[in-house]
């Protein structure tokens, strides 16, 4: 098997047409198709289905499709790594992107890879667990649920956070010399980040009381966790959120946490990646990111 045929049958599937394919791996048309053909011939399976004039791929053609990636991007790594060529490492992140982990990965890949430039790729960790087992990153440090398991990801944990409720510094919440009730609760509006994952408690339970009524509440939406911070402190608005994704502002005084009786909800900050992927590089970066949450979560106790 040739590489070059993986990166035909890659291109075809990413661009859509043979056209475009031909185009993107600067090789004409007939020389692509000729390509994908010797690729289907050895996996002695058709890929695509060929209809008139173009075509698309079979359920087999979309099953490869990941694995195709993986060798190609263990394949990228290792001439990275083992010789002085430039790369690229894609690192996918979720809302704890804020803690400043980000600074230290780009610092260490200066100092130490500076032939490998490194990307990074913001969502929630369910779109990050379906692009690395797809192949489009190689890596991610996302918070996941307690009870997280995929028999195609290396999962590495780093730290563990819980949830609690932020205010701006000088929220009225925050001077208030009773215990915070509900009602209180109510007459703010509450952050919600349309791309966190659908499971997400934007609203905290209070212990003895129960939940807040998602009827009752007002919310604002944003997009991103850095727009939802902005709004944070300079606002009246509410965040029940990850108390690692505040930790940089929380020190700085730009925020405090609502001292109340909430539902413990814990997430797990982990690092993850294919497990057939090997790399040197990522080993490393893992190592770094680790000593930095668990200096974090030092000045978090």
């Amino acid at each position: 098997m040739d590489i070059r045929q993986l990166k035909h049958f890659v291109a075809l599937i990413e661009t859509g047409t043979e056209h475009a394919a031909a185009e993107d791996q600067h090789i004409s048309q007939p020389g692509l198709s000729s390509s994908i053909k010797r690729l289907e011939n050895e996996l002695g399976t058709p890929l695509f289905e060929r209809e008139g004039r173009g075509m698309s791929p079979n359920a087999r053609g979309n099953d490869f499709y990941p694995h195709a990636k993986r060798i190609l991007g263990n394949l990228r790594l290792a001439r990275a790594e083992l010789a002085d060529t430039e790369s690229r490492l894609i690192i996918g992140v979720g809302d704890i992107r804020a803690s400043n982990f980000i600074a230290a990965m780009t610092k260490e890949m200066q100092e130490h890879f500076s032939q490998i430039q490194i990307e990074f790729y913001e969502s929630h960790y369910q779109a990050l667990c379906s692009s690395m087992e797809k192949g489009d990153i190689d890596a991610a440090i996302v918070g996941i649920p307690l009870d997280f398991s995929s028999s195609k990801l290396l999962v590495k944990t780093l730290t563990r956070t819980q949830f609690a409720v932020f205010g701006s510094a000088d929220h009225p919440l925050t001077k208030i010399e009773r215990a915070i009730e509900i009602t209180d609760l109510l007459d703010y509006p509450w952050m919600q980040n349309t791309k966190a994952p659908d499971n997400t408690p934007f609203l905290p339970q209070i212990e003895g009381v129960g939940p807040i009524s998602r009827d009752k509440a007002k919310f604002i939406c944003v997009d991103s966790l850095h727009m939802g911070k902005e709004l944070l402190v300079n606002s009246h608005c509410l965040c029940h959120c990850p108390e690692l994704a505040m930790v940089v502002e929380l020190s700085r005084g730009r925020v405090k946490k609502l001292d109340l009786p909430i539902r413990i909800y814990n997430v797990t900050i982990a690092a993850l990646r294919q497990k057939d992927m090997y790399s040197s590089t990522l080993d490393h970066l893992f190592s770094v990111v680790d000593k930095y949450f668990e200096n974090t979560a030092m000045h978090l106790d």
